[in-house]
């Protein structure tokens, strides 16, 4: 029911106001009365333009997006992560025209956020991925290694805490460990989901399980309330989740380097914070509005207290490290963002999650063996990028 709310008042704006209405949608739960902030005040500054936010879920924001070009009454800007882009087509979402793409990015960044060699959004922050999360009340001696971990686990189960909070069944968590064994997700915008890597990654997450490390039934829950209320010495959760943490966690809370495994190192997949601008909007009559509301969100002064607030980076910093903070949870945030890898904005990777999420649940109740697991991984995510690429 909630999407039919933003599409009445779409409606109703332009027969009802002389005041130009512009909707963004987005998917940031924490940052909801942020931009809600942001935009009142930019509408406070520019009294013809009335903005209106509203936030979705994830994949519900990427659904009705879809729907609501096809129903041509789409929202003026989405914000949403920059692995999105790769639904361009289906989005029919307006490339930027020169003056609006951002040149002093860094190459590879750039490269990673085009899709098909054209820019579609504008960077707000970087730096959304997953990080190692510890209470500093039960643990002592973070561990380097998952050697560590594991001897740790006995000294938990003493105290009646369990070791790892992950959200188990989830692809984007079980991602972390395709990058310890160098399982790539895509490669040469094809999906590559069944290889040997992948396989080692399968038994390696499902080893976590049966040790007794991780609960295989672990929801996100586990990552969030059951760690901060100190049901879980390590939790893995998002960026996005550190705000909350903190308030409910206080100095007990620690972020620290993911473990290594024989000198390997987990490389979490990231994301731009980005706008993009569905059916075509910067065509649209409302264009000016859009990017004067645009200018206004990317000014420094209104993205660096939401990047501090937040542990992001704001997109103006080629190095997040320059931003040297004080504040060591920050600083940890930011020397894991050194060791992410930014996702590519392709059909390849937005097609990926639906077989890795099928072969996983398979996989682990054992009806299927890894190297089956792999092989329907790969059919699905190909079907899927197939069907995607075909505008279906």
């Amino acid at each position: 029911m909630r999407i039919f709310f933003p599409f009445c008042c779409m409606l109703m704006s332009s027969c009802c106001s002389a005041v130009t209405q512009l909707n963004v949608w987005h998917m940031l739960k924490e940052m909801d009365a942020d931009f809600i902030a942001t935009t009142a005040a930019f509408s406070k500054a520019n009294p013809d333009i009335k903005v209106s936010v509203y936030l979705l879920p994830n994949e519900e924001l990427k659904a009705s997006a879809i729907r609501a070009v096809e129903q041509n009454v789409a929202p003026d800007v989405i914000i949403i992560s920059s692995d999105n882009v790769g639904y361009a087509h289906l989005m029919k979402l307006s490339a930027l025209p020169a003056d609006m793409i951002d040149t002093a990015m860094p190459a590879a960044d750039a490269q990673a956020l085009a899709f098909n060699d054209t820019h579609y959004s504008i960077p707000l922050f970087t730096g959304n991925h997953l990080l190692m999360l510890y209470n500093k009340a039960l643990v002592k001696t973070p561990a380097t290694d998952w050697q560590q971990l594991s001897l740790q686990q006995p000294g938990f189960e003493q105290q009646g805490v369990h070791t790892l909070a992950l959200n188990f069944q989830e692809p984007y968590w079980f991602a972390l460990i395709a990058s310890l064994f160098d399982a790539e997700l895509t490669q040469d915008g094809k999906v590559s989901l069944n290889t040997a890597p992948m396989q080692q990654a399968l038994q390696f997450y499902r080893h976590l399980s049966q040790s007794g490390l991780a609960n295989m039934h672990c929801s996100y829950r586990c990552v969030s309330d059951d760690f901060y209320q100190g049901r879980y010495a390590y939790a893995v959760n998002g960026v996005w989740a550190l705000a909350s943490a903190r308030a409910q966690m206080g100095d007990n809370l620690g972020v620290m380097l993911f473990p290594q495994l024989q000198q390997r190192f987990i490389k979490p997949l990231s994301s731009y914070i980005v706008m993009i601008f569905p059916n075509n909007s910067l065509r649209s009559a409302k264009a000016k509005q859009i990017k004067q509301l645009v200018a206004f969100m990317r000014q420094p002064q209104n993205l660096q207290p939401l990047a501090q607030k937040h542990f992001l980076a704001p997109y103006y910093l080629a190095d997040p490290m320059q931003l040297k903070p004080a504040d060591p949870i920050y600083a940890a945030v930011l020397a894991q963002s050194r060791l992410s890898q930014l996702m590519p904005a392709s059909t390849a990777m937005v097609s990926v999650w639906n077989g890795l999420h099928k072969g996983l649940l398979l996989y682990l109740n054992n009806t299927l063996d890894a190297a089956a697991a792999t092989e329907l991984m790969q059919k699905v995510a190909t079907r899927d990028q197939q069907l995607l690429e075909a505008g279906l």
